[in-house]
């Protein structure tokens, strides 16, 4: 339960755990996406939004919504999301999504309101109990696990106009009506047309995108006697997103030293936690879905052009034309759009075994 162990026959609430072994054995990208695939009543949510963003958060619920929706959006935090137990001391979603999941010997998931009386009303939806594998007496043991991913960008759902195919529907749905004032709409269509002859056909979907290689390192050094434990661990992990210049690194660094005696043990753990999260100038990848193919992103000197102008249609008086801006061109601006967290945090604990 996080606080004490008992047997599941005794516990009257609904309750799964999960060992290391099986979290690994569905994938190693994080603690989060196992529990997704592992346990049915553990959901995270699809968002459409934020795609394969590597500095968003996944919104989680365990056995459906508990509260009003909406309220995430208003006061920053989601209340359906269910509590988060480590080693018996309560943690973030964020530490848990880049916790090492070499550190993790097991996961409990409390699902009913019979965690109410242990952790009162912050369990109301449902608490992940995770337990860190505890130092072993014996001579000095080294660890080492890496992993190296890759992060490729999937269109083959889209199924988009080219430009010719593009032009000849705004033609067809009455865009380029007769002349009107000193722009006419013809003028409009001609530089459409010419450009579509001269072979512009621009895929805007694959600008902002990337193939991101991601890699993580993890390194576990752990000993000690019947009375005297100690481990030290170091883990590095460095996720790249798709969309261009988007990544989240994290560094952890931490030691457990443990000591028994008779019936007394007493445990602490420091750790130092580092963060660095790097969302992408290009802008939100929906914008580009939205462009059209015959728009060139440069012009004939091969700079970037700044904007497009398209027509809208007509009154009696005058010509409608909206000005849409490149995407593109916002990511030479030199903008930055970073975040992250220094933590360091000590937990102390003792056990007397009456």
């Amino acid at each position: 339960t996080g606080v004490y162990t008992r047997k599941k026959e005794s516990f009257t609430g609904s309750s799964q755990t999960y060992k290391a072994e099986e979290l690994k054995s569905v994938g190693n990208q994080n603690l989060i996406q196992s529990l997704k695939v592992l346990d049915p009543a553990f959901a995270v949510l699809e968002n459409n939004e934020f795609g394969s963003d590597p500095n968003k958060l996944p919104d989680l619920e365990i056995r459906g919504k508990s509260s009003i929706v909406g309220l995430k959006e208003q006061f920053g935090e989601d209340p359906n999301q269910p509590l988060f137990i480590l080693d018996g001391f309560e943690t973030t979603l964020e530490k848990v999504y880049d916790l090492d999941m070499n550190r993790v010997a097991s996961v409990t998931l409390l699902k009913d309101a019979a965690a109410k009386a242990i952790y009162g009303s912050k369990a109301g939806n449902g608490v992940v109990v995770i337990e860190t594998i505890r130092p072993k007496s014996g001579e000095l043991r080294v660890y080492y696990s890496g992993n190296f991913g890759i992060e490729a960008p999937d269109l083959t759902g889209y199924d988009l106009m080219n430009a010719e195919e593009k032009l000849a529907y705004e033609v067809q749905i009455g865009m380029y009506g007769p002349a009107r004032g000193l722009i006419t709409a013809y003028d409009s269509y001609k530089k459409v047309y010419d450009d579509v002859v001269r072979g512009v056909d621009t895929y805007w979907l694959s600008k902002p995108l990337r193939t991101g290689f991601s890699n993580k390192h993890s390194v576990t050094l752990e000993g000690g006697d019947e009375r005297m434990r100690y481990q030290f661990g170091l883990y590095y992990n460095n996720v790249a997103g798709v969309m261009k210049k988007s990544d989240r690194s994290t560094l952890n660094v931490n030691t457990t030293l443990s000591y028994s005696y008779r019936n007394l043990l007493f445990r602490n753990t420091i750790e130092f936690s580092r963060n660095w999260s790097k969302n992408s100038p290009y802008g939100s990848f929906s914008e580009y879905t939205s462009l059209n193919p015959y728009w060139a992103p440069y012009d004939e000197d091969g700079n970037l052009i700044k904007e497009f102008t398209v027509h809208k249609g007509q009154s009696d008086e005058s010509i409608y034309e909206y000005h849409y801006y490149n995407p593109l061109y916002n990511a030479t601006l030199n903008t930055k759009d970073k975040s992250g967290y220094t933590e360091v945090q000590d937990n102390f604990s003792a056990d007397w075994r009456i």
